[in-house]
This record gives C-alpha cells, structure tokens and sequence, in this order.
C-alpha cells in the first residue's frame, strides 16, 4: 500500500507539472472551437464502500475508500454537454459487526468507465458551472483480503485469490454532481451501483460514494 501510493504522488506531481505547462503554452494560442474541445482531468478522492443488496449484510457498516483517476471530456455543441471516459484506481468493500465479531472485505479495483454523460450548466454572472453527470463501469479487482476479529473462531486474513468462489469482477452505474470554477477546477460528488456480486452465494452489490476534487487541462 505504501508503494501503491508513492507511485500515486509521483503521478500526481508529474500530471500537475505537465498541466502548467500545457496551461502556459495554450495561453498563448487562439482556443479551439468549443465544439471541438477536449478536457483531461485528474481526480484524487475518498469516499465510503459498503455492499448493499443482501439480507445478511443489511446492517453493513462502510469501509473508508480511495479513489485516483484520468478521464477526458469531449464537447458536444456549445451549450455544455460533453461524453467522456475515465480510468481509476479505486477500492470497494464492506464491514460487518456483530457481537463479538468483526469481518471486512477490502480490495484495490481498476475500473474503466467507458461511457459518461454530462452537461455544464454555467451559473449567470459567475465563473461556476454545475455538472450533473452519469455513466456505466466494469472494474476488477486486482488484490485484496478478507479480515476476521472474532472471540470465538480467532483472528486471521485471508487473500482474495485465495477465496474459493470469489468474484473479481463488477460493472454497475454511477451518477453524480460537480461544481467547476473557471472550467478548470472542481469539486465532485458520485455514487456507484454494482450489480455483481463478490461472491455468487450472495444477492447484491458493491455500494460506493465518493467526493473528487479536479483538475483540469
């Protein structure tokens, strides 16, 4: 984990690095159609993970999550609406509390959101837009463990590779609302719907909300 995240501020600070430049160039030339325009954006953010869906887990508890990611945002006409695709390195998982016992699931997930939808409305007199925005996903899951803390059967951990019946894979919708500033930074919040189950005994799905912050270039 602590590698995981090295590698994910060296990213950041190279991305950041490469936008003041691509900002300071472009200053300097005459801006493209906005029909034409296409946005990248950087996104870090944390969020809540849970899975919703069964009986069993009804009285679930959320694991804290993480969420980085690249997306581009295409223009489409000039009054605000655009498509876009985005590719994250997030998590998703659960915890569960019962007298006695504690039980949790958290795995490191890829996932890939080939189609988003959204429309910039700008607020009157201001440099703010509000974005409403949804899409689909399909993820998986590329490590992880399962965590036991119980005063009857002991504590231990348990691999995600090494669970029998285990379900890396997710694909689900996700909605959600932003406010940009000035087309360029942003503050965003998303939930995802997973319609897969981690484990085919189980009704249900991965439930996440997330809140992003953006940049973009």
């Amino acid at each position: 984990m602590k590698k995981l995240f090295s590698l994910v501020c060296a990213v950041v600070l190279a991305v950041s690095a490469q936008a003041q430049l691509v900002t300071s160039r472009s200053r300097s030339m005459v801006e493209a159609p906005k029909e034409d325009r296409t946005m990248w954006v950087l996104r870090l953010g944390v969020g809540s993970n849970k899975f919703a869906g069964d009986e069993y887990y009804e009285d679930d508890k959320s694991k804290a999550g993480y969420w980085f990611s690249m997306e581009f945002n295409k223009s489409m006409g000039q009054r605000g609406a655009y498509w876009g695709m985005d590719f994250a390195l997030t998590s998703r998982g659960w915890k569960y509390e019962d007298d006695g016992e504690e039980l949790k699931m958290a795995a490191h997930t890829f996932q890939w959101s080939p189609f988003i939808f959204g429309w910039k409305v700008d607020v009157v007199g201001s440099k703010f837009a509000i974005d409403p925005h949804i899409g689909v996903y399909a993820s998986v899951d590329y490590a992880g463990k399962f965590s036991q803390e119980s005063d009857y059967y002991g504590d231990g951990d348990t691999k995600i590779g090494d669970y029998d019946g285990y379900n890396r894979f997710d694909a689900g919708l996700k909605a959600g609302v932003g406010v940009w500033y000035d087309n360029r930074w942003n503050l965003d919040f998303t939930y995802q719907r997973g319609f897969l189950s981690y484990d085919d005994d189980l009704d249900g799905g991965a439930s996440n909300f997330w809140v992003r912050l953006g940049m973009g270039f």
